[in-house]
């Protein structure tokens, strides 16, 4: 009998740790591959899984700077509107992947601000409904509810200022909200990155053709912290075989941020271009 309970015992500890261990273990799919032989065989990679990592990227979302914030900076040291550098609308309908949509979603949502502060509303319309069509394909059901709410007054107040202003502002609060609350937490880090990289674009661009450049030098060397945000976000959803390209481009941007001395022009003239063909293969 004891025997008998001892062989129970040792068949349910094992049981146990291979569960355990099983939990433990990144979800992983099969993956063809052709060694140099020309044989064919699987092997195992794992998987993003952004259900299971939404508190995580969550949290560091609502702690991290905002994308806005670099539009305002740049409209109070009175640098003009550059719509050269913004994505253009007509290129939304060649985005055909989840990943693809999630990304120019975000340099949108970007350039919708950019545009909205300089009240250039000929390109937030554009823009604005663009966005409803992105936020469709992907199924961002609170988004759709919030653009929808908000699409027949835009189109009301075209030429009101003020007007607009107070609606583009209550519609992007909302938008902002479901980076924190939707179900979707791949796609939102996905374009809360890529709004990021657009505004750095965008930043970097200036301050390369600004004569005076100071200011913005300055202002560039303060975005180590945000920097830092999209790389972490990034390598968490490295496994995703749609992210990992864009977790690569960003190493040498992120090892440039990570100089402790003030920021320099040589500075940027080396990272200008990374993060310019970072933005390049995101949005082709």
């Amino acid at each position: 009998m004891k025997r008998h309970f001892f062989k129970t015992g040792i068949i349910l500890l094992l049981a146990i740790l291979i569960c355990s261990s099983c939990n433990q273990r990144p979800k992983v799919k099969e993956k063809p591959v052709i060694n140099s032989k020309g044989q064919t065989g699987t092997v195992e990679v794992e998987v993003f899984d952004a259900v299971k990592l939404k508190d995580q990227l969550v949290e560091i979302i609502k702690t991290a700077p905002k994308p806005n914030e670099l539009v305002d900076f740049i409209n109070k040291g009175g640098y003009s509107y550059i719509a050269d550098l913004t994505l253009s609308p007509e290129n939304a309908e060649k985005y055909m992947t989840l990943a693809e949509q999630s990304l120019a979603t975000g340099v949108y949502k970007f350039d919708l601000y950019y545009a909205k502060v300089y009240n250039r509303y000929d390109i937030v319309d554009q823009i604005f409904d663009v966005q409803q069509k992105l936020v469709t394909k992907i199924g961002l059901q609170s988004d759709i509810a919030s653009m929808k709410k908000y699409n027949d007054r835009i189109k009301q107040n075209k030429e009101n200022t003020d007007s607009l202003n107070i609606i583009i502002s209550a519609v992007m609060n909302e938008l902002s909200q479901s980076y924190l609350t939707g179900e979707h937490s791949g796609v939102y880090a996905l374009s809360y990155v890529s709004a990021n990289i657009e505004g750095l674009y965008i930043l970097t661009q200036i301050a390369s053709m600004a004569k005076d450049n100071s200011e913005l030098l300055k202002l560039i060397g303060q975005q180590k912290e945000r920097v830092k945000t999209n790389y972490m976000l990034l390598e968490i959803m490295a496994a995703d075989a749609a992210v990992a390209p864009i977790f690569e481009k960003m190493k040498p941007i992120m090892d440039s941020f990570s100089i402790t001395q003030e920021f320099s022009a040589k500075q940027l003239a080396e990272v200008a271009p990374l993060i310019e063909k970072l933005r390049t293969d995101i949005v082709k």
